[in-house]
């Protein structure tokens, strides 16, 4: 093995080893290159806490019907939006730099209240499980992130209760809100290894045996 092949071999070891601890708001500065989260210092929080209940008491009038729990929390996502524009802001999926509003991704919905701009993240959690280490949160950088502008960053999150059964189904509501500053949210920073089909399947000299129906 070359000199080159080993110095790489270390720096792929190096990358593997996850960095701890890193505050949201280095993240988000160090994805975009340019804007900050600004920390919460309390403008419109009366009409953010009516947001978060007004959200809250439209989840428990409709009820969440959801096969599996982790999609609980998209699905309150519409609720908070129609609960920011009830309350006079104004609410959208976030625009990339290319233009495109992409639902998927985080942050969730960017609103504009009391005339400041947030970006807000839509979570759900069973208070069975608050105390674990259960990964509730997921950040992936990209060339055109959904961040464009300094913000705070807000995660509302849901207490779920465990589900009714009803005709079959499973119908989810929420027992109360937290409203979370996200700027000194701790994170993990880790790499992932990651292919594409053109590489899995187009490399004739990678193919051990191929079948045609």
């Amino acid at each position: 093995m070359s000199g080159r092949e080993e110095q790489l071999k270390a720096v792929i070891r190096q990358m593997l080893r996850p960095l701890r601890d890193i505050p949201l708001d280095i993240i988000i500065e160090a994805i975009t290159e340019r804007y900050t989260i600004w920390p919460y210092d309390g403008h419109a929080l009366a009409c953010l806490e009516a947001i978060a209940a007004r959200a809250l008491a439209a989840i428990n009038a409709h009820g969440i019907v959801s096969k599996r729990a982790n999609e609980v929390g998209n699905k309150c996502e519409p609720f908070v939006r129609r609960a920011i524009m009830d309350e006079g802001g104004t609410a959208d999926t976030p625009a990339a730099p290319s233009g495109q509003r992409r639902a998927a991704g985080y942050p969730d919905i960017e609103a504009v209240i009391e005339d400041k701009p947030f970006y807000i993240e839509v979570k759900s959690y069973n208070a069975r499980n608050v105390e674990t280490t259960q990964r509730s949160f997921y950040l992936s950088p990209s060339t055109d992130f959904k961040v464009t502008r300094d913000a705070y960053h807000l995660i509302f999150a849901f207490c779920i209760n465990d589900p009714e059964e009803v005709n079959g189904s499973r119908i989810y509501r929420a027992s109360s809100y937290t409203i979370i500053d996200a700027r000194n949210l701790s994170c993990d920073v880790k790499f992932e290894s990651n292919s594409d089909n053109r590489r899995l399947c187009g490399a004739p000299e990678m193919i051990v045996a191929r079948i045609d129906a």
